[in-house]
């Protein structure tokens, strides 16, 4: 599996997970809108990701 693939389902998840749970109304743009930045920022978040993992 990609990277970009696993960031695109954590962040379908995360939005699941906020309507299931927490009752919030995600509509389709603002899905689309969330995951197009999750997956234009995923090299920077794997990044600070492994920078935090460096410094335990």
């Amino acid at each position: 599996m990609k990277v970009h693939d696993f960031a695109y389902q954590v962040a379908v998840r995360t939005m699941e997970l906020l309507e299931q749970s927490h009752h919030y109304k995600i509509s389709d743009p603002h899905r689309k809108e969330v995951t197009a930045a999750i997956l234009k920022e995923v090299n920077g978040i794997v990044k600070k990701a492994s920078e935090a993992q460096q410094k335990k």
